[in-house]
């Protein structure tokens, strides 16, 4: 080995134990499932073994907003809680039932029966409990009666059965309530889009000469033209206040 060489070689060696080193002194708190590697996930999970699960739906969310909001809403509260606790956020389930399609008829929508999205989530809830996580946290972004029953039948199953997990499955509307109203399409989830992905929102699109309607353009609350991110960072922040302490009693109880 010449001496260039092994410079280099030396040179890479302190790379080597810088970064060991920084991962020491900063082990990761949190990341996306899909993006992190084994040793990631299970040093994560072992600071915190908490896996959220975000589910949404592909439904029509008016001219102005995009099919998957309520994923994408679902998947960003759960990366700001993940970002807070710990733990891992899984991708989310674009999986849903009782959508505004045969309720009014709007397309761009795929509607699934309840059994399939009672049994999808016994599935994810079982695999997680199988990868040593002792915290689940499931947050719905669509919350259709009928998505709401079918993921808590699955939850209620699966509590039965795996008493030594902790379980958290809720519609995102539930730490807001008293706060801001449930809706569909209008000002409140807009908010939420416009907070964590505003490239995918087109307020222009809306009707100009009138308010949106539930009929006409499936908006069912106020006009979402009112919307924006600076409303859906409130939201957020309430959301996390009433959220993370009952989390954080969950993976108290739960890693004894």
């Amino acid at each position: 080995m010449t001496q260039k060489n092994t410079d280099n070689h030396i040179q890479f060696l302190l790379h080597q134990k810088t970064i060991w080193k920084n991962n020491m002194l900063n082990p990761i708190q949190w990341g996306r499932y899909e993006n992190l590697r084994p040793a990631q996930i299970e040093a994560i999970r072992a600071r915190t073994p908490i896996a959220y699960l975000p589910w949404g739906a592909l439904e029509w969310h008016s001219y102005h907003a995009p099919i998957g909001l309520d994923g994408i809403k679902a998947n960003g509260l759960c990366e700001a809680l993940a970002k807070e606790i710990g733990g891992v956020v899984l991708p989310p389930v674009f999986v849903g039932t009782d959508t505004i399609k045969p309720y009014k008829g709007f397309h761009h929508t795929i509607e699934h029966r309840v059994e399939t999205v009672t049994q999808l989530c016994l599935e994810f809830l079982t695999q997680l409990a199988d990868e040593g996580f002792k915290v689940i946290v499931l947050v719905t972004g669509h919350y259709g009666g009928g998505q709401v029953t079918a993921i808590a039948d699955a939850a209620n199953k699966f509590a039965r059965e795996n008493p030594q997990i902790g379980l958290w499955a809720f519609p995102d509307s539930e730490p807001l309530e008293g706060f801001f109203p449930k809706n569909h399409a209008a000002r409140g989830e807009t908010s939420f889009q416009l907070l964590f992905k505003p490239e995918l929102v087109d307020l222009t699109l809306l009707p100009a000469e009138r308010e949106t309607t539930l009929d006409d353009d499936g908006v069912w609350g106020e006009d979402p033209r009112h919307a924006s991110a600076a409303e859906g960072e409130k939201m957020l922040k309430f959301f996390l206040e009433n959220a993370v302490p009952k989390i954080n009693k969950l993976l108290q109880e739960y890693t004894r």
